[in-house]
């Protein structure tokens, strides 16, 4: 059983429904067919029986005379006449006392059981019976309503079994035909059933192969196999949303895995990508490749003073700008912050490579329009050329970033192609950073102090103190060389927290010799303004070196506290609270607003060299500086100007109200040592009576 119903497993739905239908409808027609075959047996049966019933009553009258006169031939004759009747085998008249009196025979042969000789005993009724092919029925006899003797009848089945086989052979010829009509209409029936099962199976194997969730199955039906086909269909529709879903959301990651999210360029990722096939593309065609690095002049600035989203909508309109003058096969590629790059399949060699630099400058020479303001930025571009500065990727980023930063050194604004020297000099820098590194650890550092001067009385104000380098082999580095380096670097941090405790260190050792109490003005960088640690840092300088908070005065610039002028308000607040002045150097280069220089809480303001450098040549200037003064009084700040180099540029400062100073005519900066002997040409002998050597100066007091 087990193995039929594993081999019924392995067959088809159809032939499976076609077997159960076929199979069903013969069990009922056969079923049926017994039921009929039964009652017709039956019916045969019961019909014979009524016959020979009826024949055994009309004998039994005519057989009561021969008994009664004891007449055995004419009872002989009487049952003679059953001779007529095919089916009756036996007939016997019985008396009474059970002696056979007459009797019938069809044929000598014939063998009945021994049942069917007795007789009735007196009283009984009518009887019949069936015993093996014979149906017998016993009918007493009677004269004047006594029992004279029975009469029996044997009738044969043979003709009942003959009609019944005609019967048997015409059902089974009727069950066939039936059992054909059934597995025809079985056909029919499964294909009903299996057809959309199939349907089903087939749309389900060509979504699963081809993965394709758009095909539905097609069918209009009402019952259960409608209602599955409905919510296959459902479920493919669920599956084609999600997978166009996750096929949306699939292309975006891939588009911002290859593209900048700010101005839609492609990014680094993409860009060596493009780059890789441009240079296969030109070993093969023989052609070169021209790489264009671009970085934009001082877009820090922007960031710092115009805020961030400013900056963002700046790029944006730079990238456009680059956009519309590159070629539908060239590159444009963002890598971050200010730096583009283009790659460039050039056939027409280094003509159309200067071209495409020229245009790049004109570009970016036009006014920028950033919502309500106008902006103006240039940019450095460096110029790189397979297969000449290089044969991959690599070397030729590295050659155009070298050529892009020789464009910044040359004064920015201006393309450059890469040369071989250009190497030597990049070389140069690394190992400027490396010395630098080292610098701080080998005490190579030191501070040069420039004095701030009340230009009406010429006394010694205060001191600013300017970082040096002194290398034991380059000498005297120059701060516009390594400064910018430490910026960049991040090295700025720990030199600018040495300048910090050194001045203040230096500031207590001039007091400890008996000198003013001059204020100290020190340079905070922008990094250093923007280090959560500052205000303690700061306070660890003047609780170590014992300085006082008043005299402390730390110089920030315009640009670095513009980058988020809430959060610097914070911070200069707590610096404030610790009784520590605030300048802003370099006033009126940045980007600063009255309304924020009103909330911030400063204390000077210093006009920067450029506006005093120039304060004789034109009105122009001196207005910038007589409006930064008069702002300060405004504002209730003190003023200072630094880059004074002539008595005129002091006498005009002073005439417009500007009492404070510092430069190369007042002074010039000068290690520790020779402020001395700058201090004693500002005062009188007697003045420095109580001056105590030199030697106490710098190392304290004796």
């Amino acid at each position: 059983m087990k193995t039929l119903l594993a081999n019924l497993d392995k067959l088809s739905i159809r032939i499976k429904l076609t077997i159960i239908i076929t199979g069903i409808s013969l069990v009922v027609l056969l079923s049926l067919f017994v039921v009929s075959v039964f009652t017709q047996r039956g019916m045969l049966r019961e019909a014979l029986k009524n016959e020979v019933q009826i024949l055994a009553e009309d004998m039994s009258r005519n057989c009561s005379p021969a008994l009664v006169f004891d007449d055995r031939q004419a009872a002989g004759e009487t049952l003679a006449t059953l001779q007529s009747k095919s089916q009756v085998a036996f007939g016997s008249i019985v008396t009474v006392g059970g002696e056979m009196f007459a009797k019938y025979q069809r044929r000598a042969d014939l063998v009945l059981p021994e049942n069917l000789y007795l007789h009735m005993p007196i009283g009984a009724k009518s009887k019949s019976f069936f015993a093996g092919n014979f149906l017998k029925v016993s009918q007493p006899i009677t004269f004047n309503g006594e029992q004279i003797g029975t009469l029996n009848i044997c009738a044969s089945l043979d003709r009942t079994r003959k009609i019944l086989l005609r019967y048997v052979t015409l059902g089974m010829i009727s069950l066939a035909g039936a059992v054909l009509l059934a597995w025809l209409l079985a056909l029919r029936l499964q294909r009903l059933i299996s057809r959309p099962i199939e349907s089903l199976a087939s749309t389900m194997l060509t979504v699963s192969s081809e993965q394709d969730y758009s095909r539905r199955v097609a069918m209009e039906r009402r019952d259960e196999l409608g209602t599955l086909v409905e919510n296959f269909n459902g479920m493919l529709n669920q599956i084609q949303m999600r997978d166009a879903e996750l096929q949306e959301k699939q292309d975006r990651l891939n588009y911002l895995a290859h593209h900048d999210p700010l101005t839609g360029l492609a990014n680094r990722l993409l860009f060596n990508d493009r780059l890789h096939h441009a240079l296969t593309n030109a070993r093969r065609l023989n052609s070169r490749v021209a790489l264009l690095f671009i970085d934009l002049d001082r877009f820090k600035n922007v960031n710092d003073s115009l805020g961030h989203k400013t900056g963002d909508l700046l790029l944006k309109e730079v990238a456009s700008r680059l956009a519309s003058i590159t070629r539908a096969n060239d590159t444009l590629a963002r890598l971050g912050g200010d730096e583009f790059v283009i790659v460039s399949e050039q056939t027409s060699g280094y003509p159309g490579i200067t071209t495409l630099a020229q245009k790049v400058q004109q570009a970016l020479s036009w006014p920028l329009q950033v919502g309500r303001q106008e902006l103006f930025v240039s940019g450095s571009v460096g110029v790189s050329v397979f297969p000449e500065d290089g044969e991959n990727v690599e070397s030729l980023m590295q050659c155009a970033d070298v050529a892009m930063y020789q464009a910044k050194e040359l004064g920015r604004n201006n393309y450059q192609f890469f040369t071989s020297g250009m190497t030597e000099r990049a070389q140069e820098s690394l190992e400027m950073e490396n010395k630098l590194r080292k610098a701080l650890d080998n005490q190579e550092l030191l501070l040069h102090y420039q004095p701030q001067v009340d230009m009406a009385s010429g006394a010694i104000i205060g001191m600013e103190a300017l970082l040096r380098w002194q290398h034991p082999v380059m000498g005297l580095v120059s701060p516009g060389k390594f400064i910018p380096l430490a910026e960049e670097t991040g090295l700025i941090l720990p030199i600018g927290k040495w300048v910090l405790q050194e001045a203040c260190r230096q500031a207590v050792l001039w007091q400890q010799a008996g000198y003013p109490a001059w204020t100290m003005a020190v340079n905070i960088s922008a990094k250093q303004f923007w280090q959560a640690d500052l205000v303690d840092t700061i306070g660890q300088a003047l609780e170590e070196s014992g300085f006082d908070s008043g005299l402390l005065e730390l110089e920030i610039t315009e640009s670095a506290i513009m980058q988020d002028a809430e959060k610097a308000i914070d911070t200069m607040l707590r610096i404030r609270e610790r009784g520590i002045k605030l300048a802003i150097d370099d006033f009126g280069t940045g980007y600063s607003s009255l309304s924020c220089l009103r909330r911030f809480p400063l204390s000077k303001l210093k006009i920067d060299r450029s506006f005093t450098n120039d304060i004789l040549d034109g009105e122009d200037r001196g207005a910038i500086a007589e409006g930064i003064m008069a702002l300060a009084r405004t504002l209730k700040l003190d003023v200072i100007a630094e880059g004074i180099e002539k008595a005129e540029q002091m006498e005009f400062l002073l005439a417009k109200g500007c009492t404070e100073g510092q430069g190369f005519h007042l002074g010039r900066p000068m290690p520790a040592e020779g402020l001395a002997d700058y201090y004693l040409q500002k005062v009188s002998l007697t003045s420095c009576a109580n001056v105590v050597s030199q030697s106490a100066w710098v190392h304290g007091p004796a």
